[in-house]
């Protein structure tokens, strides 16, 4: 992509004929998941094993650690097309992809199904490969659980008000599971709606309620993440004699930056995103720069030749507007090392470059101050062989902590858990805060309850009492993960996500956004089909409607295609 394509993205002027919205690489990394499945399954059949070392049981590791991955090229798609075609069968031929010319599915529908086969496979994918490389870059059954919370979180987002959502924007495919069908008159002819395959009505509430469902399966596979990283971490300090009291006790399984002395290194961002492979990694995307190569940082955000120079995205100015505060509403604060992590604050350039990926180490001269001058900052020389993170520890937490506001609680003690959630990671991040005035007593300006045990709490009438909500905890978790997730490729689809639990897209663009200009959120305010992208154009030459196939186009886009 190009300087012109961004702007026409930013400017909502989305042309079905652009490559960038090609599925084509997606859907050949599925079939070849396809492939593998059927052939695994063919070679071991009970009496027809091909390989007498290489039987049904072995290759139970093998069905679900490529299910896994079929169901996270799929999950990608959804959050991008919302409904796509689903094919689960091998494609051997030219001959047979032209035949088949599949219809789109409901996205909603294939999350169910992507999430049914997990829950019945994810106990069999492996724990450990026995190497770094392929206990991140592959998914190990930690990966799998991780993305059945984000799967389930995203779920019950697109089945709140599910019918009439289907209704407002003219879907005329109301499924909600793969197996779903159509109501029917009592001479047999179609009736609006549908029913499931036991036939229960699919309505609002009924959606609503699986949609609550969804939100506790979120926090139940997010909770078999914390709690399995944390059993490591508990092992992994007791061969570490180094280990402080802070880290011994601390409540989530965390690097932590150390708050002695003015000048810190972040050696969270080091860990993470320099080493790589860390104990915080989930599953991360592996380059090597040579044989497989990572564009990203050096094509889209800065330049890694010592020149320090902006690419074609930069930091949007309002995050950095508010850098004088410690706990802004929006963006970084003057103490929270992810401002120095994230982008190139002093330099002379109106747009400031993108740094995430391209610091070799990040450090700071004042902890009480991120914004004063560091000098030169030091860079790789080969952003190439940066890998790509896809699910690491804080995710984890956030889509917990999401999914509890979600559930719209008013129980105190869930509440506190997401809060605690997002304001440790918060807490890392400036290491320099305190959490009471007292210890603020030499600088006034390091206090924040955020840090503070007792955050949200007041006196009244000589009793404590919690008076923050769970549209609090929305509000705090959003803006957290702005920040952590910056230039992760994780804010848009944080908005599509919101879009449709509130079905308010104007709302949420113009609480959630940055940087959208106000003439482009009223130009996507009333459609949700909006804030998903067009079929590319050579896919509807194949399989259009208007050339005999099945695939229609996003109503919103469909003007900007080329006639």
């Amino acid at each position: 992509m190009d300087h012109q394509n961004i702007q026409l993205l930013m400017n909502a002027v989305l042309q079905p004929q652009e490559a960038m919205f090609s599925w084509a690489g997606f859907y050949t990394g599925i079939n070849y998941c396809n492939l593998i499945l059927e052939q695994g399954a063919a070679m071991t059949t009970p009496g027809k094993e091909v390989d007498p070392s290489f039987t049904a049981a072995e290759f139970r590791s093998v069905d679900a650690e490529i299910k896994a991955l079929r169901s996270l090229y799929y999950f990608y798609l959804v959050r991008s097309f919302r409904d796509v075609p689903f094919v689960t069968k091998a494609v051997r031929t030219d001959k047979q992809a032209i035949e088949e010319r599949p219809a789109t599915t409901p996205g909603v529908a294939i999350l169910g199904q992507c999430i049914d086969e997990l829950e019945k496979t994810v106990n069999f994918a492996p724990e450990n490969y026995g190497n770094p490389g392929d206990n991140k870059g592959r998914f190990t059954r930690l990966g799998v659980h991780a993305l059945m919370a984000d799967m389930y979180l995203w779920r019950a987002g697109l089945l709140k008000n599910a019918v009439t959502k289907c209704k407002k924007y003219e879907i005329a495919d109301g499924r909600i599971n793969l197996t779903d069908v159509p109501n029917t008159n009592e001479d047999g002819s179609v009736a609006s709606g549908y029913k499931t395959a036991d036939g229960q009505a699919i309505t609002d509430e009924y959606c609503n309620q699986l949609s609550t469902q969804c939100l506790q399966k979120a926090i139940s596979h997010a909770d078999y993440v914390l709690d399995y990283m944390m059993k490591e971490y508990k092992k992994n300090q007791k061969l570490d004699p180094t280990v402080t009291p802070e880290e011994e006790n601390q409540p989530f399984p965390m690097y932590r930056n150390s708050k002695i002395g003015s000048s810190i290194t972040d050696d969270v961002y080091n860990q993470i995103f320099v080493n790589q492979n860390s104990f915080e990694s989930i599953l991360e995307l592996q380059y090597d720069g040579s044989n497989t190569k990572n564009g990203t940082a050096n094509d889209y955000f800065h330049l890694y030749d010592g020149t320090h120079g902006a690419q074609i995205l930069a930091c949007s100015p309002n995050l950095l507007a508010n850098a004088s505060q410690v706990n802004p509403t929006l963006g970084w604060g003057k103490t929270d090392f992810r401002f120095l992590e994230s982008c190139d604050y002093h330099t002379s350039s109106i747009n400031k470059p993108i740094t995430k990926f391209v610091q070799s180490s990040v450090s700071a001269m004042n902890a009480e101050d991120m914004t004063e001058k560091l000098g030169s900052l030091p860079h790789t020389t080969n952003t190439n062989n940066r890998h790509w993170p896809i699910y690491r520890l804080t995710d984890v937490m956030l889509i917990k902590a999401e999914a509890i506001a979600r559930t719209g609680t008013t129980d105190v003690s869930q509440l506190k858990k997401g809060f605690q959630l997002v304001n440790e990671i918060f807490k890392r991040c400036n290491p320099k805060l305190v959490g009471t005035p007292e210890e603020a007593s030499t600088n006034e300006d390091m206090y924040c309850d955020r840090v503070s045990d007792k955050y949200g709490i007041v006196e009244k009438d000589g009793k404590e009492q919690f008076t923050k909500k769970a549209s609090d905890l929305l509000n705090l978790t959003y803006g957290e993960r702005q920040i952590e997730f910056f230039a992760e490729g994780k804010r848009w689809f944080d908005l599509v996500r919101q879009a449709e639990f509130s079905n308010e897209v104007k709302t949420t663009l113009g609480t959630y956004s940055t940087t959208l200009k106000a003439a482009v959120i009223e130009k996507l305010k009333n459609n949700l089909w909006g804030m998903y992208n067009p079929i590319y154009s050579e896919e509807l030459k194949v399989n259009g409607l208007e050339v005999g196939g099945k695939l229609v186009q996003n109503p919103i886009w469909d003007r900007y295609t080329k006639k």
